[in-house]
């Protein structure tokens, strides 16, 4: 059974045009997480205390944390085509987060922080406020959506999981930020203490897991917004012509 590429209109169907963005965007995203497993399998760092950002100075193939961000970008960039060509509506906000995200972790993967002597101010700042920006972008991303999907009954089950996984990422932030500023303060007797609660390598990496679920969440909108039987219920029927009989008295 075939999948008709055009409706009875001739328009593309959503489907078609959003299955090659799903396919590109599934693809980076996975092989953004698949690097970032392998980066941590081969290198010595300790990922309850150590950032992310330190891995792009191990011995061993450095080079695969930029490779993971700038995937990630990718897959972000082809999940905004697919959310588009599967008619999600989306403002102007929505499209400045996804920006914001893209830009973000395409900035930090080109500069570097600065652990290293060989670096910058200049990189290590640039560094620093996109990683800064990049984690804000994506709760605020999955509450813009949210918001033009509100009215939205079939697809209440798949805004119900985006909703799930925007307060997850949104509490995430929170206890990644609270962590970062307390790791500064290691000595000081109620920070300290704190910092140990929340080590900040591991919040940095939970919080990162979760939004990687809350694309995962966008893209299950899209991949239902492109199917047949969405495409369907939000469409009008096409009005058929009536055509008179013909009389057979003339």
């Amino acid at each position: 059974m075939t999948t008709h590429v055009a409706d009875q209109t001739g328009r593309v169907s959503p489907g078609a045009r959003s299955r090659p963005w799903l396919i590109v965007s599934a693809a980076a995203i996975m092989w953004s997480g698949l690097t970032m497993v392998i980066l941590h399998l081969i290198n010595d760092g300790n990922p309850m205390l150590d950032t992310l950002s330190s891995y792009a100075f191990q011995d061993n193939a450095p080079q695969l944390l930029a490779t993971s961000m700038l995937s990630m970008a990718i897959g972000s960039l082809t999940l905004l085509g697919a959310l588009s060509a599967a008619r999600i509506p989306l403002n102007r906000t929505t499209k400045i987060l996804f920006g914001c995200w893209i830009g973000g972790l395409t900035a930090a993967a080109i500069f570097r922080a600065r652990f290293s002597e060989y670096v910058g101010a200049i990189s290590g700042d640039i560094h620093q406020y996109s990683c800064l920006v990049a984690f804000i972008s994506v709760p605020a991303i999955g509450y813009s959506i949210l918001d033009r999907l509100r009215d939205n009954a079939a697809l209440s089950r798949n805004s119900a999981i985006l909703a799930r996984w925007t307060r997850y990422s949104t509490a995430c932030l929170l206890l990644f930020g609270i962590s970062y500023l307390c790791s500064d303060f290691p000595d000081t007797p109620i920070i300290g203490e704190l910092a140990e609660l929340l080590p900040v390598g591991l919040v940095q990496r939970v919080a990162l897991v979760v939004d990687i679920c809350l694309l995962g969440a966008l893209l299950l909108i899209a991949r239902a917004a492109s199917s047949p039987s969405f495409s369907a219920r939000q469409d009008p029927p096409v009005p058929v012509l009536a055509t008179e009989p013909h009389s057979l008295v003339r």
